[in-house]
């Protein structure tokens, strides 16, 4: 069996209310096709896991002169409609060590 892993690819954010992004959720569910050369080829189903959430299945076929049949790939996507609860933005990184004097201990000068 197959274990899906799924990873965070982008975030949009919708201005308005739930219904606003309700409805955006909607329009991307009908026209997602994130990082697929030819996508007009892919046929896709969209399936409302909940009001919030859309499952969406990409599929495409192939069929070259050394196989016996087209085949069938396919792709996953999943769309999720969710408000920010809680944020915290991470600390400044600290800046590197200073290197300076690394030739100086080197060569033992220092």
């Amino acid at each position: 069996m197959h274990t899906a892993h799924w990873v965070l690819k982008d975030k949009v954010h919708v201005e308005g209310g739930r219904e606003q992004a309700l409805a955006r959720a909607e329009e991307l569910s009908l026209s997602y096709r994130e990082g697929l050369s030819r996508a007009e080829e892919y046929g896709h189903l969209v399936f409302r896991t909940s009001e919030t959430s859309r499952l969406l299945e990409l599929t495409s076929e192939s069929w070259y002169s050394d196989w016996d049949g087209p085949r069938t790939f396919t792709r996953y996507a999943r769309l999720t409609v969710a408000e920010l609860a809680i944020s915290k933005e991470p600390p400044p990184a600290p800046p590197p060590a200073s290197k300076k004097g690394v030739l100086r201990r080197a060569l033992g000068r220092d």
